[in-house]
């Protein structure tokens, strides 16, 4: 899955930003494969994720938590959870790997320090997937500071000008910039939408063009 490779920004707040999927494969039939997927759901919602997401269902910021956590299809799942820091995620790692439920688990982060993770709990990557930017009519893009935002979701959900429109409520005062990046995470259905780096991202604009 490349879906969540695409994410842009500065080191520092890409090193705030980790993806957490977990899926079934296709050509594999498992024996309770919903049974399977609310164990990992129960792993991923342990270790405080700023968004968890269900295929079947959508993101906790529109459909109800529990939901999310037990309603699952016959086969053919994937789930998400999004974190902010490295040491939550190797949990999360540490506990699916002790669980052994047989499933695909794909880490997005930042190269090294995902790599690093890895070794630290002794895990082997079976494949490697690395973005190599944008190619082609790159000036016809949003702004470096939007995109940092709408690149937060992979299927290209989350529309730049909703960013902006949400950024001149926020400088009106008609919202603070917490509740703005719930309403962009609301676009995001599957639930890769990283709640909390968004906030700090409206932040940023807004300061820059005050």
């Amino acid at each position: 899955m490349t879906h969540t490779h695409h994410r842009v920004g500065p080191i520092e707040s890409l090193k705030k930003d980790y993806v957490v999927l977990v899926m079934a494969s296709r050509d594999v039939k498992y024996e309770n494969e919903g049974e399977r997927f609310k164990k990992v759901m129960e792993v991923l919602a342990k270790h405080m994720p700023v968004n968890l997401g269900n295929m079947v269902v959508g993101n906790k910021y529109w459909r109800d938590e529990e939901e999310i956590m037990m309603r699952f299809r016959e086969y053919g799942n994937i789930v998400h959870g999004v974190y902010i820091d490295q040491e939550q995620v190797k949990q999360v790692l540490k506990d699916l790997k002790a669980a052994e439920l047989g499933l695909s688990v794909v880490v997005t982060g930042v190269y090294e320090d995902v790599f690093k993770m890895l070794k630290e709990l002794g895990l082997k990557p079976h494949t490697v997937n690395l973005s190599l930017g944008v190619w082609g009519r790159k000036e016809r893009l949003p702004p470096e500071e939007v995109l940092e935002i709408t690149t937060m979701c992979g299927h290209c959900m989350v529309s730049p000008a909703l960013v902006m429109k949400l950024v001149s409520e926020i400088r009106k005062g008609r919202l603070s910039p917490a509740s703005a990046a719930v309403e962009l995470a609301k676009e995001c259905v599957c639930g890769v939408f990283n709640v909390k780096r968004a906030e700090d991202l409206l932040r940023r604009i807004v300061r820059s063009k005050a």
